[in-house]
């Protein structure tokens, strides 16, 4: 069994919660924003840490008040807190291309 396929099945029991992880409006938010401003590579690992932990944190307090469109991740454990980092982290680094490109093109358009 080649390694993807490998990956693969032992990913499916996550699925949904690796979909909700990276829909998460929470988490989309904060890591584009920080992603966006963050001005060297390397604080892109905070920004998804950051991202995710909020997203988790978020979550669970609204899931308290029967408020949260989140239907479990208790059986997974830490795995809900884990894939919302790594989407922050994702966010984060795609908010960061984003603005690098656009000052790259700034830097580069002609003088009116």
């Amino acid at each position: 069994m080649p390694l993807y396929e490998a990956l693969y099945e032992g990913l499916k029991p996550f699925t949904w919660l690796i979909l909700e992880a990276f829909f998460d409006p929470f988490v989309v938010g904060i890591g584009l924003f920080m992603g966006w401003k963050a001005d060297q590579f390397g604080k892109l690992i905070l920004a998804g840490l950051a991202a995710g932990l909020a997203g988790t944190a978020v979550t669970f307090i609204l899931r308290m008040f029967d408020v949260s469109w989140f239907e479990g991740g208790y059986l997974f454990g830490g795995a809900h807190a884990l894939f919302r980092i790594v989407a922050g982290f994702a966010w984060s680094v795609l908010g960061f291309a984003v603005a690098r490109t656009k000052t790259q093109r700034r830097d580069r358009s002609p003088e009116v």
